[in-house]
């Protein structure tokens, strides 16, 4: 009997050190709503004339909001960073801050990790990818792991000025533990 109960408690502390509590959220319904609106304040921006496109290196602050199906439903919110060399023609930076968004629009939990993101410039053309390890709790309470990959193409555009934003498509999935299809924009102005 001592034997059989020590290994239900083994077996017991053993499941329980698998268990894992979700991040919490790093925003609110109200900035969802927010970020949602300002992707469609930019949308609806005019492009840049190619003339017109800056020189150098112009740093976009944004983010990406997408809509995911698989092993979660609802959308995502991620805080992005695309730097764009117009000289050199490459595009750098990183999407931090992912959030899991329900469907009823309630912020989840954070989505740990980050993702690189490199690609090319072509006359006002960005044509890029984002990629990293992510991490979050499934609903059984387990840690889970996935290998997350973006194809970001979109344009810049002309808010207060100049070439001083961007918009775009998202499209990709997370691939691993658990997987999501992601289909949305990115956007960004620059600091």
């Amino acid at each position: 009997m001592i034997k059989a109960t020590n290994t239900c408690l083994l077996a017991t502390a053993a499941l329980s050190a698998c268990m894992a509590s979700p991040t919490p959220p790093t925003v609110t319904s109200s900035q969802v709503d927010r970020a949602f609106d300002e992707a469609e304040r930019i949308s609806f921006l005019p492009e840049t004339n190619v003339n017109d496109l800056p020189t150098g290196t112009v740093s976009y602050e944004g983010q990406i909001g997408a809509n995911v199906q698989g092993n979660a439903v609802g959308s995502i919110l991620a805080d992005m960073n695309m730097i764009v060399g117009f000289s050199s023609n490459d595009i750098t930076g990183n999407v931090t801050n992912i959030n899991l968004i329900d469907p009823d629009g309630t912020p989840n939990q954070q989505l740990t990790g980050t993702l690189q993101i490199s690609g090319i410039e072509n006359s006002g053309d960005l044509d890029a990818v984002a990629a990293g390890e992510i991490t979050g709790v499934d609903t059984d309470g387990f840690a889970v792991d996935s290998q997350m990959n973006l194809n970001l193409e979109g344009a810049v555009y002309d808010d207060a000025g100049t070439g001083d934003a961007v918009f775009g498509t998202v499209e990709g999935e997370a691939n691993g533990d658990f997987f999501l299809d992601v289909d949305g924009v990115f956007f960004g102005t620059d600091d």
